[in-house]
């Protein structure tokens, strides 16, 4: 099966199940029991589309008195591994000429008519079978073998072309009824508001904020449009010509705006062959507190005191000023909530949360203390700036990317990391940057810091464009230069210096408690490599690593130093002056459901569902005709962790994507290539337009190239499945 690969999703990162680690509270029983659950509803679902699409054949077959010999889901070809032989079948049973059954492989199902054989090695023999004593003359005088008259080759061209589409008809409309269910229970879907926008990246240099509603991309237009299906319209636009901006329509207070943007695709991990585009956009969360913690980041890092937030509290105020309903939503988002948390970013504050028990309700007032900022002991230089927002009060004032940042209210900048969260401490006051362009200009720019912002941080994603200070419009990236060391620290101990130029960074847990947190939180073998310090890892991305990393993990630093490379350890440092916007709060995901109102609706919902998804797969086989998208391709590796997935979101969602599922298999199994219904339909058209069928040779070469190409693409599906699953789970 062709599938579009999940990772087409956007920003890819370094492990999906470091930034959701729960301490749960779920027996070991209970967690496998959901699994165990999830999988048996993807077998059975799976199983489904594959009986309905043969159940089509087979119903048409019988219409036309088609002796139907097997009805098998799944193949039983029978395996054999050196002295192991298994059974061709699961389980199989014969009722009346049939014989049914479940097959050992399960990439597909077939019905076995007399007469047809999919097995080109079998079809002269298949052929001789059905032939029987005396011969009948066509109106050219041909002489022809008469036939069995139950065979499938017996019947007239308009009741084969029948039973041979059947398949693809039949998964089109249980496609229809599957989603037009899903309509009917609700379909749960991420609306397209935007919650963040990660500084320097395409979005936010086109001037997108969070709070925007994206209702197109390209051509693609939906009020309703989900944030994960933005992504992939994006990343397909990006396979197609990366090259060309996206169109992009988005609402901010009912209004439309349309902008192009020419997407990235410098997030995808340095050793991916998928480089997903993206725009640099984060969806948003609501204000409630996850059901199975209230805190999911930094649990092992630090002692996090959160007072007495519980799991499901809703957060409605911080420091007495309530958050700000979302048009989008019947309540605040979690954007209005950090623009009034983050200019506080160095002190407690007072949240105020709404709080359910036994159906009561109650108000709250906890205390939220700050996180401390993590360093290594030493300081680095700022460099150049790389990107200037449109619109911002930096483009006004005239500052140009290349421009190099020099001194803060008068004084040299001690550090480029920590420099958003000095300038965060200064809401509401006026700041004055020195920066030098062309080593030589002074430029001087002044700013008021807003009393409400948001501080994005990249979350250790690969090739982070760099640090936005508050209120600004303007980024600049993290060299890797030291300019200063932390008086005390291990880092000064062991003697870095001034000008030294970090080459590569190394995780050395040491004790058993080091090394199991970094098992839990990471479980990433990469990291304990020697990494080079590139455009992939930067400094910026090491930084942001390091806010993860227990105080005292050991690292080593490789530095250049008198053009020699020197070697010295480092550790996890905390920093009492300043702090992390992140205080370790899990908010649920922004979700919305959309069900339907009527029987008639669900059913035109579940038309149009189809034809979106049939819209998709044409498209992603256009663009794998071309070449362009071979790596994107998926098999039965990844057909089962998407299917997987959605079953652990509820039945709605598993509907939804074997209604995609249908779609998708519908399609691939009319193509016109032998082997295919849509391979049998052209010798069907070629036997009506000829008048006779097609050379028995001719067929049986065609149909094994047939059999050989799409055994080629099934090898290249199941490689792709192994490169970027065992990415996926190993980190």
């Amino acid at each position: 099966m062709l599938d579009l690969l999940d990772s087409l999703s956007g920003i890819n990162t370094l492990h999906s199940h470091a930034w959701f680690l729960m301490a749960s509270d779920a027996s070991l029983v209970e967690v496998w029991g959901n699994r165990l659950y999830n999988i048996l509803l993807v077998a059975l679902g799976l199983g489904f589309v594959i009986f309905v699409h043969e159940l089509g054949h087979f119903l048409a077959a019988k219409l036309f008195g088609v002796k139907c010999e097997k009805f098998y889901v799944g193949f039983d070809v029978p395996l054999k591994f050196g002295p192991i032989q298994l059974p061709s079948k699961l389980a199989h049973f014969q009722w009346g000429e049939t014989e049914y059954g479940i097959g050992i492989i399960p990439l597909g199902g077939y019905v076995k008519m007399l007469g047809q054989d999919d097995d080109p090695r079998r079809l002269k023999e298949e052929n001789e079978r059905i032939r029987v004593s005396g011969a009948e003359v066509s109106n050219e005088e041909e002489v022809r073998p008469k036939l069995d008259p139950r065979s499938f080759p017996a019947k007239p061209v308009f009741a084969r072309m029948i039973i041979i589409s059947a398949g693809v008809v039949m998964n089109l409309i249980f496609g229809v009824l599957m989603a037009a269910t899903a309509f009917w229970l609700g379909v749960p879907y991420d609306p397209a508001v935007v919650g963040a926008v990660l500084p320097g990246d395409p979005a936010w240099k086109n001037g997108l904020q969070a709070g925007d509603k994206i209702v197109q991309v390209s051509s693609f237009q939906d009020d309703q449009l989900s944030f994960s299906e933005m992504r992939q319209k994006v990343a397909i636009h990006g396979i197609r010509d990366p090259k060309t901006p996206v169109h992009v329509v988005f609402e901010r207070d009912g209004q439309p705006t349309a902008l192009d943007i020419i997407g990235t695709t410098t997030h995808a991990a340095p050793d991916s062959k998928l480089k997903p585009l993206s725009l640099g956009v984060r969806s948003a969360s609501t204000m409630q507190l996850g059901s199975k913690h209230p805190f999911a980041r930094h649990i092992r890092s630090q002692n996090i005191e959160l007072g007495d937030l519980k799991a499901g509290d809703r957060i409605v105020a911080v420091n007495g000023t309530p958050l700000e309903s979302s048009p989008h939503h019947d309540g605040p988002l979690s954007f209005h909530f950090d623009e009034l948390l983050h200019p506080h970013l160095n002190d407690t504050v007072a949240l105020t949360v709404e709080r359910t028990l036994d159906g009561q309700s109650s108000t709250h007032e906890v205390e939220l203390k700050p996180l401390p900022l993590k360093t290594l002991g030493f300081r680095l230089l700022p460099d150049r700036v790389s990107a200037v927002s449109k619109g911002s009060v930096a483009e006004k004032a005239g500052i140009k990317v290349g421009d190099r940042l020099v001194r803060l209210n008068g004084a040299l900048i001690e550090d480029a990391f920590s420099l958003p969260y000095v300038i965060a401490g200064m809401a509401g006051k006026s700041v004055e940057l020195e920066l030098v362009r062309d080593d030589s200009e002074k430029v001087l720019f002044q700013w008021i810091v807003p009393d409400r912002f948001q501080l994005v941080d990249s979350t250790m994603m690969y090739s982070p464009s760099g640090m936005e200070l508050p209120g600004s419009g303007l980024v600049y990236p993290v060299s890797n230069v030291i300019i200063g060391v932390v008086p005390g620290s291990i880092a000064e101990k062991n003697g870095f210096q001034f000008g030294d130029k970090i080459k590569q960074i190394q995780l050395v847990p040491r004790t058993e408690q080091q090394k199991e947190y970094y098992s839990d939180v990471f479980d990433a073998k990469s990291l304990l490599e020697k990494l080079p310090v590139d455009s992939a890892r930067n400094m910026q991305f090491f930084m942001e690593l390091t806010q993860w990393l227990p105080v005292d993990m050991p690292l080593v630093i490789y530095v250049e130093r008198d053009s020699k490379v020197e070697s010295g350890e480092a550790t996890v440092l905390a920093n009492s002056n300043l702090h992390w916007p992140d205080r370790g709060l899990a908010l649920i995901p922004f979700r919305k459901e959309y069900q339907s109102d009527s029987v008639m609706q669900s059913l035109s919902l579940g038309v149009s569902e189809i034809w979106k998804r049939l819209g998709d797969v044409f498209e992603f086989l256009q663009l794998l005709i071309s070449g362009k998208a071979l790596n994107f391709i998926g098999g039965p590796g990844t057909i089962a962790v998407q299917a997987t997935d959605a079953a652990s979101q509820g039945i709605s969602p598993l509907l939804m994507f074997l209604t995609l599922l249908s779609a998708n298999l519908a399609i691939v199994n009319f193509l016109p290539i032998p082997a295919l219904d849509g391979g049998h339909m052209v010798f069907l058209i070629a036997e009506a337009i000829r008048g006779k069928p097609v050379d028995e040779e001719l067929q049986m070469r065609l149909t094994l190239g047939g059999v050989l190409g799409l055994l080629s693409l099934m090898a290249w599906a199941i490689f792709n499945d192994y490169i970027h699953l065992s990415r996926y789970f190993g980190g």
